[in-house]
């Protein structure tokens, strides 16, 4: 703490603003910023769909470990925004550096594993200072969360400039075990969360990243003719995607934000934001980028086969959406986490359809999100009231 006591005098006074006091649970909106910097996380995410679309197998390795290291840092911002609101201009014109830095990155995530880019490194550091150099003035308690993310930045900026591809992945890897193993050793004490807030930020993700999917769509349909290949396979895959954001956003969201209020514990409630929004939305998120290559692979070609990567990317990507969204409602707790397990496994199941046509494996995969949804939509109705006796 030495070190940032030093920072805060050398630099300007408009960087080491006092942190405004912190406003009621309800009174903490998301702001248009927030929004604005989530939609930057879009170009990122449509590059992660377009790796795994070229490479289903290899491009979901890397995609993967990428993306494990950087959701960690984008939800870091959800947190940072959290505690200290984007109200003055100084932390405006902060979070607008943060989106430079999260640009960067977006443009030099395809280099990623094809020859290196250390511009990838640099976005990745800025995006880093510009969290860890904010957090501090809300908390001491973060300084050694910084440190953590300086050194998984130090692993990114060298599995850059190496040039052997293993070391590339041993280093991802090591960045990304640096930063998941956080919470394993920092106790979460002093650190403070809105539940309203943080919840909905964190659905503002997957909104976003839905959206991605509805892209793929139109990126899927570029050059093709206007016929029932395309149409179907178009229409049926937004099917999907609307059944996922059903899954989610209807009962789950509203529910974790009704428990993360009823936590008077700070400490256990920032636990139950990390295993429920964090770690569990990993696989959320992952799903869609997932099931995104697949509709791409899919538009334009309802009515023939698919290949068997792609028919495992329909279906996988949108089973592992779901696991994630088991992992929530274990986490907070909310009922019925095992009827999603059982209902990937189910989305699963169908995925030797593709193998004989794209619309049946598409379709299967609506009626079965379809039915587990409106089955659970039964079992979470509150029991009739007993009737008075005659």
């Amino acid at each position: 703490m030495l070190a940032w006591a030093l920072v805060a005098r050398l630099l300007p006074a408009w960087f080491v603003e006092r942190v405004d006091p912190v406003p009621d649970e309800d009174e903490l909106p998301v702001s248009t910023l927030e929004l604005f910097f989530d939609l930057i996380f879009v170009f990122v995410i449509a590059q992660f769909t377009a790796i795994i679309a070229h490479d289903p197998l290899m491009g979901l390795l890397q995609a993967a470990l990428m993306f494990g290291v950087l959701w960690w840092m984008f939800a870091g911002y959800s947190w940072l925004t959290n505690v200290i609101p984007p109200h003055r201009p100084a932390r405006r014109v902060l979070l607008l550096c943060a989106m430079a830095g999260w640009l960067l990155i977006g443009l030099t995530v395809p280099a990623a594993f094809h020859g290196g880019n250390v511009w990838l490194a640099v976005g990745f550091l800025v995006v880093v200072l510009v969290h860890g150099l904010m957090y501090l003035q809300a908390t001491r308690a973060f300084g050694p969360v910084f440190a953590a993310n300086l050194a998984a930045a130090a692993a990114v900026f060298g599995a850059e400039l190496v040039s052997d591809g293993l070391w590339r992945y041993l280093l991802w890897g090591l960045a990304a075990a640096i930063v998941w193993s956080v919470p394993i050793w920092h106790g979460q004490r002093g650190l403070h969360l809105h539940p309203a807030h943080i919840t909905e930020r964190h659905g503002l993700v997957v909104l976003v990243v839905l959206g991605e999917s509805v892209v793929a769509i139109g990126i899927g349909a570029r050059a093709l003719p206007i016929d029932a290949d395309l149409l179907v396979a178009a229409i049926l895959g937004l099917a999907v995607c609307a059944c996922l954001w059903w899954s989610l956003f209807v009962h789950d969201l509203p529910a974790t934000e009704h428990v993360l209020a009823s936590t008077k514990d700070p400490v256990r409630r920032v636990r139950k934001v990390l295993a429920g929004l964090s770690y569990a939305f990993v696989p959320v998120l992952m799903g869609i980028l997932v099931l995104a290559a697949g509709i791409e692979h899919a538009i334009g070609h309802a009515t023939a086969p698919l290949d068997f990567a792609s028919s495992l990317l329909l279906s996988g990507g949108t089973a592992v959406f779901l696991l994630g969204t088991a992992g929530l409602r274990l986490a907070m707790p909310l009922r019925g986490p095992w009827r999603r397990v059982a209902l990937a496994a189910a989305v699963l199941a169908v995925a030797p359809l593709g193998l004989v046509n794209t619309a049946l494996q598409l379709g299967a995969i609506v009626v079965v999100l379809g039915a587990g949804l409106a089955l659970e939509r039964r079992g979470l109705r509150p029991a009739p009231a007993p009737q008075p006796s005659e």
